[in-house]
Formats: C-alpha cells, structure tokens, sequence
C-alpha cells in the first residue's frame, strides 16, 4: 500500500482553493458588471420619468371629503370596489 504525503495532499489542496477562489472572483465580478448593464439598460432616465403637465396632481397628499359619498339610486351598486 504507497504511503499518503501530506505535503503533497496539503498541495493540492491550497492550489484547488486557489482555483476555487479565483473562480469565485471571476464570477462575482461578472455578476457585477451584467447588473451595471441591466441597470443602465433598463432604468429609467429622468427624461422618461418627467410628468406632462395635465397629469401633474397638484395636490399634497390625501384630500378627504368633509361627508361620505351618498348612495347612489339603482340596483347591484358595490361601494367596496369588490365584484
């Protein structure tokens, strides 16, 4: 039976660890760079975000009025926006 060298398991083991390690980087680093590139590719731009300004709201935030709405007149009326 060949006796086992450790100095000889022991290097290997560190050069797997290293390739592992570099390959690690590598793909971290791919990852990265494609989600800078999806990022700019897909974001949107200032121009895009701009409003028109009919559709600006003007307003705040939440307006609540001074009474509920009143009930409309009719049959099979939903008030809670469920069907």
């Amino acid at each position: 039976m060949p006796q086992h060298d450790i100095r000889s398991a022991v290097r290997n083991r560190d050069n797997g660890m290293a390739k592992i390690t570099a390959l690690s980087w590598r793909a971290g680093a791919a990852g990265v760079a494609v989600a800078g590139m999806l990022t700019v590719a897909l974001g949107h731009h200032p121009v895009a975000r701009t409003v028109p300004a009919g559709h600006r709201d003007d307003h705040s935030g939440i307006v609540i009025p001074a009474q509920p709405p009143s009930q409309a007149p009719g049959t099979g009326q939903v008030t809670s926006g469920a069907s």
